[in-house]
């Protein structure tokens, strides 16, 4: 079962990674915002965009090599997200959080089997 949950943390997370950076780059470099890019008219969206997406894809950078560290900076990231904006609780959004929880999923099977030999 460890073995699984580390598989699909590793897919899933880098798909998520990608796909998070790909976004940002892209409202970055493109035209989506505008000539004003990558403006935040409120300290709301601000924070919001700090959580989401940096933290996450600093989070899932770091699951590569801390699944801790990286799944809880994940499911942090997605908690403030969900306090700005608690809208966003209804959504398909937790679908972000899976990576991060077969991370926690794995360390912490890891950890149980490591204690048993």
């Amino acid at each position: 079962m460890a073995g699984l949950l580390q598989w699909i943390a590793w897919i899933s997370g880098s798909l998520e990674l990608l796909f998070l950076l790909v976004m940002v780059v892209g409202h970055l470099f493109g035209d989506a915002n505008g000539p004003n890019a990558m403006t935040f008219p409120t300290t709301e969206q601000a924070l919001a965009f700090a959580f989401f997406p940096m933290l996450s894809i600093l989070g899932l950078a770091l699951a590569y090599k801390w699944e801790l560290l990286g799944g809880v900076v994940v499911l942090l990231s997605l908690a403030g997200l969900f306090a700005l904006r608690p809208d966003l609780i209804k959504t398909a959004f937790w679908f972000w959080a899976t990576p991060a929880v077969c991370y926690l999923g794995h360390w912490f099977l890891s950890k149980q089997r490591a204690s048993r030999h």
